[in-house]
């Protein structure tokens, strides 16, 4: 593996972890406002993928 290819490698794996976090911060955002509205936490979960203890937390 040459030096390009593996800070390319590195790259591409710093761009795929920043996705996932923005992700999971709109998946929260969005379990948040569906709890606020008086959701159940399984409904919630349902949704946005998040566990019912990451839900009972917000």
């Amino acid at each position: 593996m040459t030096m390009t290819h593996g800070l390319a490698a590195w790259r591409d794996e710093m761009i795929d972890e920043a996705k996932c976090e923005a992700k999971h911060e709109e998946d929260v955002k969005i379990a948040s406002a569906m709890k606020t509205a008086g959701m159940d936490v399984y409904t919630v979960s349902k949704f946005t993928g998040l566990t019912i203890d990451e839900i009972l937390q917000l």
